[in-house]
């Protein structure tokens, strides 16, 4: 995608990828990421996205993802879904390499300002009861935790459903 400019449905606030964020390149996601995401993916989660599912679920209408970058190397990235009024996440994560420099606010609220301009009115996903980082730090962004959804999981491990109003 080209620079895509996105104007709020609820603020005159414009959303502007690719942008600059200090050392950082906040932007969509390029072929050249994808295998970089599929690392990722493969080295954080329990259940990474195969890269034929990344494909497919890029190539949807519904489907954004974004990256961060420093030089080439991807150091964050998020995809999410636009479902009617809502943003549901399929991914999120930084490169351990990146981590505690502030890119997952960064790359979520990002998330969040893209959505929100595209015309959701809440984000929501879904966490493993086990990862408490992720839990703590949807928290203190202002997360709520909704539900349980028991055996989410392949692996039967139960999800904890957060969900975040974008104003």
């Amino acid at each position: 995608m080209a620079a895509m400019p996105l104007k709020s449905r609820r603020s005159k606030k414009a959303i502007s990828l690719p942008r600059r964020e200090g050392p950082y390149l906040i932007d969509w996601m390029k072929p050249a990421d994808v295998r970089q995401v599929i690392r990722l993916e493969q080295d954080s989660f329990p259940e990474p996205l195969s890269l034929r599912e990344l494909i497919r679920l890029w190539r949807q209408p519904i489907t954004r993802y974004i990256v961060i970058r420093k030089g080439r190397r991807v150091a964050a990235y998020i995809g999410f879904q636009l479902l009617g009024p809502a943003a549901h996440t399929i991914s999120m994560c930084v490169h351990p390499e990146f981590r505690r420099r502030g890119l997952a606010a960064l790359v979520q609220t990002t998330a969040n300002e893209v959505a929100a301009a595209l015309g959701a009115r809440w984000f929501t996903g879904e966490v493993r009861v086990s990862n408490t980082p992720q839990l703590n730090f949807l928290k203190g962004l202002g997360w709520e935790q909704i539900g349980v959804s028991p055996h989410f999981f392949k692996n039967g491990e139960d999800a904890v459903v957060v969900w975040f109003w974008l104003n």
